[in-house]
């Protein structure tokens, strides 16, 4: 292996090792704001203050990382303030806490709904709620359920393209840093042609979906 290749192969080692740590402090701080808040909602609960109880919840659930155990029990927690505020006769504090769940799903979704399962319940007691003292409450509850289902959020398609063409920009502008400058500092057109396609394909790529997302 020529020392060129070694020291790319060097500095793309730990560009890969840089990436895997901060995923992993990324994932740590959001375990830790997670049960922070979920020991917060605890506490509050306890004292009887409901309302503090599920935004430290929500708040919870929206620290998320894949497989955290305080992601489920934020959850739980909403649950149990939304039922319980439902059988104590509480609308307004119900819906509360059912908003709580759909934000918490909606502001952890990338790609996909993480927890599709908790949205679509929050959706469905909202309607109910919405209709509960409408003059015609199958027709109130479909027209609240069709409202909050809509979906305006980036297409997952154009979401993938725009981290695609990110991907593809980035890589043709190293791709020109190590192989298509000189050591002069001069750009060798012959080896670095195919960086500069890879990178303008890549930005068009980014342009169009940042439009049509």
């Amino acid at each position: 292996m020529t020392a060129p290749a070694a020291r790319r192969l060097r500095t793309l080692a730990l560009t890969a090792l840089l990436a895997v740590l901060a995923a992993a402090v990324l994932t740590g701080r959001a375990v830790a704001d997670g049960e922070r808040h979920l020991r917060a909602s605890d506490e509050a609960f306890h004292q009887g203050d409901v309302r503090a109880a599920v935004e430290h919840a929500r708040r919870a659930a929206i620290a998320y990382a894949p497989g955290a155990p305080h992601v489920e029990r934020a959850y739980a927690r909403l649950y149990a303030c939304a039922r319980g505020a439902e059988a104590s006769r509480e609308p307004e504090l119900a819906r509360l806490a059912w908003s709580a769940v759909r934000s918490a799903a909606l502001e952890t979704r990338h790609v996909v709904v993480a927890d599709e399962a908790a949205l679509r319940l929050a959706n469905e007691s909202l309607a109910r709620l919405a209709a509960a003292e409408a003059d015609d409450p199958r027709a109130a509850a479909a027209a609240a359920l069709a409202e909050l289902e809509r979906d305006d959020s980036p297409r997952p398609g154009w979401v993938v393209a725009l981290g695609v063409g990110f991907l593809a920009a980035l890589a043709g502008l190293a791709w020109v840093a190590v192989r298509g400058i000189t050591p002069e500092g001069r750009f060798d057109w012959r080896r670095g042609r195919l960086g500069l396609a890879l990178a303008l394909l890549g930005a068009a790529c980014w342009a169009v979906a940042v439009l049509r997302a």
